[in-house]
């Protein structure tokens, strides 16, 4: 099958970025932090600065300080959000502003409301997490709490990275207000989990997945149904490859679990043996598994935020991309509908013509409604036409962002992976001089 993806450079990292680098005050030094986390460790200051994005030249977007408001099943979590506008795409101007995860929804809901029908692909927000979400609102463990929230915060950084990266969007008054406004955003009626809103959706998309099977589209670009195969046999891949990753942070997550079990054990031995150089040997060798147990959980974190998480903002991707196909769907079928209205409007005149029955009044109304669903055809033809082109242009900067995007997680993930694996070289190099010196 002929494949329509855009030449990419390899070297080449002109796209938009995917998270943004945080000042270098902000990361901590793996060699002497004692427990640091992932997320943490997975931006080293020297990987930032050579790894920096082009559009980071026009725009600076950070995701801060999640914070929790409230107790109980009433309680919620606010973002702190900074951005810097350079020009000469943004106006050169700098907020601060906190907005909770709702806001991020209700966004989305208002750009795809105004972009969608123009065949503008929306980069979906994180979705919704009613498990995770009651953990944070319920838990009393902070480690819990800071996981979640943690993970959501890189993800809503990325989706509004994405948003202030497309050129079109960037320039919508919603995004403007979300960023800038300090007021509270008006609540948005369809970002609860089983509002109204949200059923309505559901059965508009099971609507619209019926209208599929059942509406057979003479397409008249065979680019199009190329491009479908290609975003099915790309969701199908990733869909693969997430159970694929998934499983193997759970291995890593097992593996840590279990290194940390056997650490345990050891120590308890160290305390019951009598030889004194044994028992030094015993508890260095407990110290020792203690930290490749948290290495390995390292490891584990930053297979979920770079390789996980990216595989899934591919797959919602990829879903937004059939969400305008769907709209050009659309847009063929309101042409092709008002082409066969009018059809059957002339059919009509023409029997009255035919019959000579048809009085003047009759005959000069039918004329008008010919003038009307004439000018409604070129309208909606235009309107096909135009979705068309627009959906073109989109998906040839969705194939270079997509392959960007892997190129950059799996960097990411290679660098720390590298430093963890050099920390457990470390460990077990520095338990074996010890181990040599056993009497």
């Amino acid at each position: 099958m002929e494949q329509h993806f855009a030449q990419i450079d390899l070297e080449d990292d002109k796209s938009p970025q995917t998270l943004a680098e945080h000042n270098g005050e902000n990361i901590v030094d793996v060699s002497s932090a004692k427990n640091p986390r992932a997320s943490d460790v997975v931006r080293p200051a020297e990987f930032a600065k050579n790894n920096k994005l082009s559009s980071f030249a026009s725009f600076q977007v950070d995701v801060l300080n999640p914070t929790k408001v409230g107790d109980g099943m009433s309680a919620y979590v606010v973002y702190h959000i900074k951005f810097k506008g350079i020009p000469p795409l943004f106006e050169d101007i700098e907020s601060s502003v906190t907005r909770r995860f709702s806001d991020f929804l209700g966004l989305h809901a208002k750009l795809t409301a105004r972009h969608l029908c123009n065949g503008v692909i929306i980069p979906p927000p994180p979705g919704k997490d009613v498990l995770g979400t009651t953990k944070v609102k319920m838990s009393k463990d902070a480690s819990v709490e800071n996981e979640f929230v943690e993970r959501r915060r890189i993800a809503l950084e990325r989706f509004l990275t994405r948003l202030l990266s497309h050129p079109i969007l960037r320039q919508d008054p919603d995004l403007h207000d979300f960023l800038v406004q300090n007021s509270d955003l008006p609540r948005s009626t369809n970002t609860q989990l089983l509002s109204g809103a949200s059923a309505k959706k559901i059965f508009r998309n099971f609507g619209d997945a019926l209208g599929k099977i059942t509406y057979k589209m003479d397409d008249p670009d065979e680019y199009f149904d190329l491009k479908a195969e290609e975003l099915d046999s790309w969701e199908k891949q990733l869909r693969r490859l997430d159970g694929a990753l998934s499983s193997l942070v759970t291995s890593d997550q097992d593996l840590a679990a279990s290194k940390y079990s056997v650490s345990r054990s050891v120590s308890q031995l160290a305390n019951v043996e009598e030889h004194t150089g044994l028992a030094q040997a015993l508890s260095r060798l407990a110290d020792a598994e203690e930290q490749v147990s948290h290495w390995h959980a390292v490891q584990a974190e930053a297979e979920l935020i770079h390789l996980v998480e990216c595989a899934r903002d591919t797959l919602g991707m990829i879903q937004a991309c059939k969400d305008v196909l769907a709209e050009r769907v659309r847009a063929f079928r309101n042409w092709k509908g008002a082409e066969a209205a009018l059809r059957a409007k002339r059919e009509q005149k023409v029997r009255l013509e035919l019959a000579g029955k048809g009085d003047q009044r009759k005959m000069l109304s039918l004329e008008t409604e010919l003038e009307e669903l004439s000018s409604r055809v070129e309208q909606e033809h235009e309107n096909f036409e135009s979705i068309s082109k627009a959906i073109k242009k989109e998906f040839e900067l969705f194939d270079t962002t997509r392959f960007v995007d892997f190129k950059r997680a799996a960097i990411e993930f290679l660098q720390i992976m590298l430093q963890t694996q050099s920390k457990l070289l470390e460990t077990w190099e520095s338990y074996m001089i010890q181990a040599k010196s056993i009497n």
